[in-house]
Parts: C-alpha cells; structure tokens; sequence
C-alpha cells in the first residue's frame, strides 16, 4: 500500500471519527461517590463525597447566577453547605432530617473532595438517604454511596427519580 493512500485512510477515519462525535455528541458520565464512616465513639457519620468539577461548578454557577471559583468566591463554604444540605439529607428511623456540618474541601485537578460530618446516635440501620446532588443539572447523574457502620456495610445507588433509600446491611465490611 503506498503512503499516499495511507495518509489518505487515517484521514478520512479521523473526519469521519470528528464528525460522528460532533454529530451525535461524546456521551458525558456525571457520578458522585460520596462514603460515609460511623464514628461510635464521638456518635458522628463523618462524610466524604468526591464530585468532579465538571459537574459542580456549572451546577452552583446556574443556580447563584455568577461565576463560581473555589479560592475566589466570597461565601463558598457557606454556598456548598447550602448545597450540600439541600440534595443530600439523612433521617433517622424515627424520621428526623440531620442537618450535616460542612467541614471543607480539597481540589485535585478535576476532582473536589467535600467533608461533612452529622451527628448520629443508635442504630443507623433503617435511617433513610437521599442524595440527589446535580439531579437539576444532568438526567444521566448517578449517586455511588457506600456506608459502613460497625461490621456491617450498605452500598446504594441513586439516580435521576430517586428518592429516599433505607440503609441496610448488604455487605460484610472488608478492609479499609
């Protein structure tokens, strides 16, 4: 095969790749895992949810109106836990909403690290979760959560329609 009509294969395969992903649109994955740790001792779920900056800052930015910026924006702890509170709520068994502290945050590169921390006494076994974080803004948006408490595990998975989910123990705990 000579070279010329080599050249002339790649290129047309790579229109052919640009124009189908123009076309039709590279399918974008939104997902949050978020892992939440029962601390018996200080009775507190000590909260950690990785989101990825592609999904958060359009979200806040569409709902304040301006543009949002980690180390810049006046009030930002105070716009996350807003946030935060708002998509991602627990009850007890007994149907008490916890209000979750926020504690702060870490950005690495495309991914923010959010901290949060409510306190919790009894069994968390039979509490209910929604988290609903960028619902608003993505209809492919799924939620990972995994929860361990004492020995026991709960993985749930939440997407675009869901709503609250009990916590039950599906998993034996492995090692951290």
């Amino acid at each position: 095969m000579n070279v010329f009509y080599s050249k002339f294969i790649i290129s047309f395969c790579v229109s052919l790749l640009f124009l189908a992903t123009n076309t039709f649109g590279l399918h974008k994955y939104h997902t949050s895992l978020t892992r939440i740790d029962y601390n018996k001792q200080e009775n507190l779920l000590e909260i950690t949810m990785k989101v990825f900056a592609h999904d958060l800052f359009p979200t806040l930015e569409k709902r304040h109106g301006k543009k949002i910026d980690l180390e810049h924006t006046k009030d930002i702890d105070k716009i996350l836990a807003d946030y935060i509170n708002e998509k991602f709520t627990i009850k007890t068994k007994s149907g008490e909403n916890k209000t979750l502290k926020f504690l702060g945050k870490e950005h690495e590169t495309d991914v923010i690290y959010l901290y949060s921390e409510v306190s919790f006494e009894g069994d968390l076994e039979g509490a209910e979760i929604k988290n609903s974080l960028f619902f608003e803004s993505f209809d492919e948006q799924v939620n990972l959560l995994t929860i361990r408490y004492g020995e026991k595990k709960s993985d749930l998975v939440f997407k675009v329609g869901d709503n609250f989910k009990t916590i039950t123990n599906n998993k034996k705990k492995t090692a951290k």
